[in-house]
């Protein structure tokens, strides 16, 4: 490390004239300052302050803010910032944003408190000047922002010159006949992104031709996003080449090319990278810039502490380093003929052949629809998918299993749980007993196959889904302190995630009708019975009433009935208004747009929950067990048609969609499935914080409406859920009172049972 003395020596100049520099002691001509400057940037010298510190009773903590450590470019940066300062008596504290802006402020506040003297950040917050300005330049407090500028802001900063570099790599493989380049890169509103997105279009208008359609990809800068969005792409189009503006991000392209069969011998990927020692010691894409990202974390160090040393004197810098001219049209050619990884083999089992597949719409099944490729590719088993809403899900099932037509036919189903009976005792379902010596059956969630797949003692599928209900809710709000106080005063309890429905009920009506803080409370889905249905079940076993006892017998109309109806009548007068044209999914899109404070709601409808572009409410959503803790056991299995004359491919493939490993891919496009290793997996839980809580709930909850039978007969859950909602219809658009509903709904029920 330099000292004082390198500094004079290489300045030619005395160290008692360097301390008057450096300490404003004394005056230094402009031509001396400009050496002994130029010798301080050179030699990375940082000026020991512990005793100036300890005279003027200044702070010496330095704050530093990172998106996250899994990346090595920011491992890079903190290696430089921590090398300038190893010699100082600054101490250096160290957190990660994850680019979450509520986590930002929440860290700037918590260092303001410890008395920070400064701060080097990479922010995910572009439009956050205003917080910047009032608690560092209007304190004197200097800032070093890296990467990213925030809006406004008079700031230093320092960055690499991203533009040219993917500008100058598109210029290469433009010249090179490649037709179709993706680039995928983070969130736009980051300057860092947006200036690779501006190089990209650039080099397109240098070779006056234009990028094909959505050839440019935003991804949430993490390999589990980048693995989503390649895996989405190449459902749609095979690209020439990938370009990523990260390694991180081109870690999780290679790996969704791998798992569905390509190798970056066929897709090449080609990323700004870090400088290593050897190209792929760390990253494995075709060809990485060798940015000296360390370089770049002692320059915003160096800057930090000369900022320090004069806060009111120095002016602003802006400070742009290249990358050492890595993009060398050669080097990347060359780099692009030989791949760092092997193609991966390929195993084909059986004759080439083809499945039907008949499945929910949901966002994990279109997401798991990328994926079909490895299937294909390790079984030469093609893989037809229809997806259908749940309203129609089952009929068509029917409908497919009456049909004399092959092609009207399917091989394999996806059922909702509380269909299994039927469709097993119809002869819907085959029979896949004989199948299960070949499933390891300990790796599902214990008595998963109980609900999921048994019937009368015979397998009939195999979990595909597991998905309970869950509260979700707006934790900025309900840790907002004048809300907070507000609630307190006219409810007289404290504003937290309700335990009980009286609770949910309270704050749903403070949040609509007292507060301008949000629109409304909640959503209510009742577009049609399979979406009403499970808001009237939760709160009639919540208040602990029945429809069908153990016996057989309808034991609807009770006093614990009415309590639920009362509950469920009152909800909808602080729902939001659209309840009986809203969804499952629309009422999951209205909670991510902001428009409502809670939402209760099965986790396969939530995929998109930490989509940075899709959700504004990133970082503020908290998770619970839902108000009456009383949850539905929502889950779908895979089973195999009856009549289907592939079942050996098709039970291949519910094989398949059980494997631990494809489940850790499943699970992280955002799916919930019941293999207990998904919610002990740290990585998964870390990038997904609320799956032990979905374990958890899955030991107490269970199905609504489980098979009944009488003469022989399984009684139709559909059937039921038709019988309620239709009376429950009548109420809600008020056309019955409850006091005629519930008698007039048990009287029905009656009817169907004695059938």
């Amino acid at each position: 490390m330099s000292t004082i003395k390198d500094v004079a020596s290489h300045a030619g100049v005395s160290i008692a004239t360097v301390s008057n520099y450096m300490n404003h002691t004394k005056p230094v001509s402009k031509a001396v300052s400009a050496r002994i400057k130029a010798a301080i940037e050179e030699l990375q010298y940082s000026q020991n302050l512990t005793a100036k510190n300890l005279k003027s009773n200044t702070y010496n903590d330095i704050g530093i803010i990172l998106p996250n450590f899994n990346d090595p470019y920011y491992v890079q940066i903190f290696q430089g910032i921590e090398y300038a300062f190893q010699n100082s008596s600054y101490y250096l504290n160290l957190t990660f944003s994850y680019d979450i802006p509520e986590i930002e402020q929440q860290i700037v506040q918590n260092m303001l408190r410890k008395q920070v003297c400064g701060l080097i950040l990479v922010s995910c917050q572009p439009n956050g000047w205003k917080f910047y300005y009032e608690n560092f330049n209007k304190q004197n407090r200097p800032i070093v922002l890296i990467d990213r500028l925030i809006n406004s802001l008079d700031a230093n900063f320092v960055s690499f010159d991203n533009r040219a570099s993917i500008r100058e790599m598109t210029q290469v493989l433009l010249n090179s006949d490649y037709k179709k380049i993706y680039l995928m890169s983070g969130p736009l509103r980051f300057t860092s992104e947006s200036e690779c997105v501006k190089g990209f279009t650039e080099a397109y208008e240098n070779a006056n031709r234009t990028p094909h359609t959505d050839a440019i990809i935003q991804t949430d800068l993490n390999k589990e996003d980048a693995f989503r969005k390649i895996t989405g792409l190449l459902k749609k189009d095979i690209p020439d080449i990938v370009m990523t503006t990260s390694e991180t991000i081109a870690n999780g392209v290679i790996e969704g090319l791998h798992i569905l069969g390509y190798s970056t011998q066929n897709i090449p990927v080609v990323t700004l990278g870090e400088e290593h020692w050897n190209k792929y010691t760390r990253s494995f894409a075709n060809f990485s810039t060798a940015r000296p990202a360390m370089k770049l974390g002692a320059k915003a160090a160096n800057l930090l502490v000369e900022k320090l040393q004069s806060p009111q004197l120095q002016e602003s810098d802006q400070i742009i380093l290249n990358s050492n001219g890595t993009h060398d049209a050669s080097m990347i050619l060359s780099a692009l003929k030989t791949s760092p990884l092997a193609q991966p083999s390929v195993t084909t089992v059986g004759k080439k052949n083809s499945i039907r597949i008949l499945m929910l719409d949901t966002p994990l099944v279109h997401s798991f629809h990328g994926l079909l490729r490895n299937f294909e590719t390790q079984t030469g088993i093609r893989v037809d998918i229809t997806i259908l809403q749940h309203h129609r899900l089952y009929d068509a099932i029917v409908e497919s299993s009456l049909s004399d037509k092959e092609e009207n036919r399917y091989d394999v189903y996806m059922y909702d749980i509380p269909w299994l009976g039927m469709l097993a005792n119809q002869g819907i379902l085959a029979d896949i007993s004989s199948f299960m010596h070949t499933i390891d059956v300990s790796k599902f969630l214990p008595g998963s196959l109980e609900y999921f797949s048994k019937f009368q003692d015979k397998y009939f599928g195999l979990p595909f889904m597991y998905a309970p209900q869950i509260l979700y809710y707006r934790k900025d709000l309900f840790d907002n302190p004048a809300l907070r106080n507000q609630f307190e005063k006219q409810f007289g309890s404290q504003l937290r995630p309700p335990v009980s429905l009286r609770e949910y009920n309270a704050m749903a009506e403070f949040f609509t009708s007292k507060t301008s803080a949000i629109p409304y409370g909640v959503s209510i889905p009742a577009a049609y019975d399979e979406c009403l249905a499970p808001e009237l079940y939760m709160r009639l076993r919540s208040y602990g009433s029945e429809i069908i006892d153990s016996n057989g017998n309808v034991v609807f109309d009770n006093p614990k009935t009415l309590k639920a109806y009362i509950n469920f009548m009152q909800i909808l007068r602080f729902a939001k208004p659209d309840y009986l044209n809203a969804n499952d999914v629309s009422i999951v899109d209205s909670f991510l747009s902001g428009e409502t404070a809670m939402l209760i709601s099965y986790p396969s409808f939530l995929t998109d929950i930490n989509d940075l572009r899709k959700s504004s409410m990133i970082g503020s959503i908290g998770y619970s067990h839902i108000p009456g803790n009383s949850p539905l056991l929502g889950g779908w299995s895979l089973g195999v048609a009856e009549r289907s004359t592939n079942k050996d491919s098709a039970m291949a493939f519910i094989r398949w969609t059980c494997n631990e490993q494809m489940d850790n891919y499943f699970a992280l496009l955002g799916g919930q499935s019941a293999i207990t290793r998904t919610y002990t997996n740290d990585e998964l839980v870390k990038f997904y914080p609320w799956l032990p809580l979905y374990r958890s709930v899955y030991s107490y909850t269970k199905p609504m409406l489980p098979p009944i039978i009488r003469n022989g007969q399984v009684m139709s859950p559909n059937a039921i859920d038709a019988i309620i909602c239709k009376w429950a219809y009548q109420l809600i658009n008020g056309n019955a009172a409850i006091e005629e509903v519930i008698p007039s709904t048990q009287k029905e029920l009656e009817r169907f049972m004695n059938q």
